[in-house]
């Protein structure tokens, strides 16, 4: 895991932002693979579902989570983005390098839109 610059950072943080301006969309973040937050965040008005204990613990789940399924490349190719669909938020994964792009929306949002958004934002990023 390489170290990320400033001007990196910065870059993200851009992106996360491009990102949030999506009306389903209430969280974005870039997360390193200990699970902690390198750029992006809550969208501005927006309350938190989760308090700042609970979010920690769910960055490092979900990154745990990922790494376990990267087991499997091999056989069953490299993952995407991981979507889970809960009754008050929907969370997307999506792997950028050795990070993750940590995305919750409103349960009922188009995930493969929010995907092709993310994905168009932060494909051409380099992150370190």
């Amino acid at each position: 895991m390489g170290i990320i610059t400033a001007e990196k950072i910065k870059s993200l943080e851009i992106s996360c932002q491009k990102l949030t301006e999506m009306d389903e969309v209430r969280h974005v973040g870039v997360i390193n693979r200990l699970g902690h937050l390198v750029a992006g965040g809550i969208k501005k008005g927006i309350a938190s579902l989760l308090d700042d204990e609970k979010v920690r613990m769910v960055y490092m789940q979900l990154q745990l989570d990922f790494q376990m399924r990267k087991e499997l490349d091999d056989i069953l190719g490299p993952i995407d983005y991981i979507s889970s669909r809960r009754k008050n938020l929907l969370l997307i994964s999506v792997p950028e390098q050795d990070y993750l792009i940590i995305i919750s929306a409103n349960p009922d949002a188009d995930d493969k839109k929010i995907i092709k958004k993310a994905e168009e934002l932060f494909d051409d990023l380099s992150f370190t």
